[in-house]
């Protein structure tokens, strides 16, 4: 494990599987989360995670074994002290240092909270914006190609319907491609620009979103 690097803000860079998986899987990386770049005790990180104070202390101590907190003086408390932590600005965990296994785990855990939530509120929505009387459609189409879609029921697919203003915003789409590098790279900086426009509705610390936005692309193995 490294230490602190140069810069004006302090960055650990951990080197051992152990304490990357505190940092990558979010059920341990949550515990960590109320220390990043501040004081903190462990009754006051209960308090924030909404668990028993014992928990968090049981992590901590397994943070601090780590090498991801350190003590950082005490706070009076009902007439003792007691022991504040605090983490570095930033802690970097390199995928290099896991296992291909807990690698293919990590995008999965990161995926999976934000997928359910997506995938909860889209059946909600399809009730209460009428999409409940749509069809799924499995078939061929002109090209010889399968396809899996929705549409009204009695009607072709077109994107257009679920732009109309009585329709949810939603998008729902999975779309394999066939892309030279250079268009591949073109539909990233695309993508990228979409996001970019859209940083500004990103919502601040205590604030609740409105919307979820998930963009995705990858090349395939072997391909």
């Amino acid at each position: 494990m490294t230490g602190p690097d140069s810069s004006r803000r302090e960055v650990l860079t951990v080197a051992d599987a152990a304490a990357a998986r505190m940092v990558l899987q979010p059920q341990r990386r949550r515990f960590l989360e109320p220390f990043l770049a501040r004081r903190c005790t462990p009754g006051e990180a209960a308090r924030v995670l909404g668990v028993p104070v014992e928990q968090v202390a049981y992590r901590v101590q397994a943070m601090l074994r780590a090498g991801l907190l350190r003590p950082a003086g005490t706070r009076a408390r009902a007439g003792r002290a007691v022991t504040a932590y605090r983490a570095p600005d930033e802690v970097r965990a390199p995928l290099m240092v896991l296992p291909d296994g807990d690698v293919r785990d990590f995008f999965r855990l990161v995926d999976e909270p934000v997928r359910e939530t997506f995938l909860a509120a889209l059946a909600a929505l399809a009730s209460r914006a009428g999409l409940g009387d749509w069809v799924v459609r499995l078939y061929r189409d002109d090209a010889g190609r399968i396809r899996l879609d929705l549409a009204p029921e009695g009607g072709d697919w077109d994107p257009a319907a679920l732009l109309a203003p009585d329709r949810p915003a939603v998008m729902f789409n999975w779309v394999p491609l066939r892309l030279t590098p250079d268009g591949a790279k073109a539909l990233q900086g695309e993508l990228m620009a979409v996001l970019g426009r859209w940083a500004a509705a990103v919502p601040a610390d205590g604030e609740a979103p409105t919307h979820q936005l998930g963009l995705f692309l990858t090349p395939l193995p072997g391909r």
